[in-house]
């Protein structure tokens, strides 16, 4: 598959397959994710990749997380919403934490945080390319002292996504998007 396929063909998938990722796979998946440009070659880019019994207990960290956004946790449709959190992320085969270094120059930080989301969407689109889904998390979750702590946060970094990784439960057509021709100006 071409780059301009795997573009095309990554969309946003929740729902896998119970097969797990092969390390290897992953380990060529953050090879391409490392490969992003950066100013400075800072590599400001750390990642931690949870399966096993640390995806369980980020599963259960993303439980509790949900049932914060509840008035009344204990509500039924709360209970189910909860839950299927809880099994959206139990059922994922991987996640790969991607951290980026906090420089105290606010351009150097800039600078990284924009390299890192690079690196994100080099890995995304590599799985894309190999037939694996992925979903990127943001938000709260990310700042969670569990969540950190579980990906084992270095000192001077911060965590900027979390990225699902599996075979896809389903085809899903990538949504439509506007055109790049309406969102374009060209000067001359």
């Amino acid at each position: 598959m071409d780059t301009h396929d795997a573009i095309a063909r990554r969309t946003s998938t929740r729902v896998f397959k119970p097969e797990p990722v092969p390390r290897y796979q992953i380990e060529r998946l953050i090879a391409a994710a490392v490969r992003a440009p950066n100013h400075k070659l800072t590599e400001p880019w750390r990642f931690a990749v949870l399966t096993g019994a640390s995806l369980q207990r980020y599963a259960e960290i993303r439980r509790a997380h949900r049932a914060t956004r509840f008035a009344n946790p204990n509500d039924p449709q709360a209970v189910k919403a909860i839950e299927k959190t809880f099994r959206e992320h139990v059922e994922t085969p991987a996640f790969v934490v991607v951290m980026c270094a906090v420089a105290e120059d606010p351009v150097r930080r800039e600078e990284d945080y924009g390299a890192t989301m690079m690196a994100i969407e080099n890995l995304m689109i590599a799985a894309a390319a190999d037939g694996l889904g992925t979903y990127l998390r943001t938000g709260g979750i990310l700042e969670r002292p569990d969540v950190k702590a579980l990906a084992t946060v270095p000192e001077g970094y911060r965590i900027v996504g979390i990225v699902s990784l599996g075979h896809p439960a389903r085809d899903e057509e990538p949504k439509r998007r506007t055109s790049a021709a309406e969102l374009t100006t060209w000067l001359d």
